[in-house]
């Protein structure tokens, strides 16, 4: 199946398909392999692993943050208001672009997946303007 190691993470779900379709239309990775229990989103430096988990209770609609999670992952865009656009479109959301942020060289804006998990996407900025 897969040999290369790489870095990665693992997101469990009851609908790992669904999620899997979300991860691949705002990070641009492509799903690399999915059957009845998991869903693989794969780079050349990363993989992503939507895990089902059948007997996970029903997401609300709309869903709510999960803001008591302890890890939250982040991902590089090209541009956080096309992701902003994709994301409603595939049942997640990101915060207003008002509530962008600026660091090391990069804006970043918070948002969740359909189920709720917070995450984090960053564009590049000019690393003159960053704080």
């Amino acid at each position: 199946m897969f040999i290369n190691s790489r870095p990665g993470a693992v997101i469990f779900t009851r609908d790992h398909r669904r999620l899997a379709k979300f991860y691949e239309a705002v990070t641009d990775l492509p799903i690399s392999y999915s059957d009845e229990s998991i869903s693989v989103l794969r780079s050349d430096t990363f993989e992503l692993v939507i895990h089902a988990i059948p007997y996970e209770p029903p997401v609300d609609e709309p869903p709510s943050p999960r803001e008591d999670c302890y890890i939250k992952p982040f991902f590089p865009v090209e541009s956080l208001a096309e992701v902003r656009e994709r994301a409603a479109a595939h049942g997640g959301r990101l915060r207003s672009a008002d509530r962008e942020w600026e660091a090391r060289g990069f804006r970043a804006c918070e948002g969740i997946d359909p189920d709720g998990n917070v995450i984090q996407f960053r564009e590049d900025v000019n690393s003159e303007t960053s704080v």
